[in-house]
């Protein structure tokens, strides 16, 4: 595979990522009946979040972090750290310049890599 064909693909990938989420944002938990009542088909503003047409989450966001630290700084998880704790602190590689959800349990690890805990230790031990 050409350099330039590995580029495109995990070009691709990301993209394909953050459409699919931004396809979800608006219908974020919704029922299964509610989506096949009214399915998907494009791109929607507001709905659960308020959010314009192409918002990509948290979940987005934070596969933004991961990949631009994997290729500016290589595997280096205080890096990557530090990068969820600017999305959360700074709206880093958020669409719009701001966190507008995050769960509890990504808020409580980025909170614990925030204090300085080890990476490997700053999430949770539950399933």
């Amino acid at each position: 595979m050409t350099a330039t064909n590995r580029s495109n693909r995990i070009n691709g990938g990301l993209l394909g990522l953050l459409v699919g989420d931004a396809l979800g944002v608006p219908v974020e938990f919704t029922s299964r009946a509610e989506r096949l009542a009214d399915p998907m088909t494009g791109m929607r503003a507001y709905g659960t979040h308020k959010q314009p047409a192409g918002t990509w989450s948290d979940d987005g966001s934070l596969a933004l972090c991961t990949a631009s630290s994997l290729v500016e700084a290589g595997y280096d998880l205080r890096d990557t750290a530090t990068r969820f704790v600017r999305w959360l602190d700074e709206g880093y590689w958020t669409p719009h310049g701001s966190v507008f959800d995050i769960g509890y349990t990504t808020r409580h690890a980025i909170k614990r890599l925030r204090q300085g805990v080890v990476t490997t230790e700053a999430g949770g031990q539950r399933e």
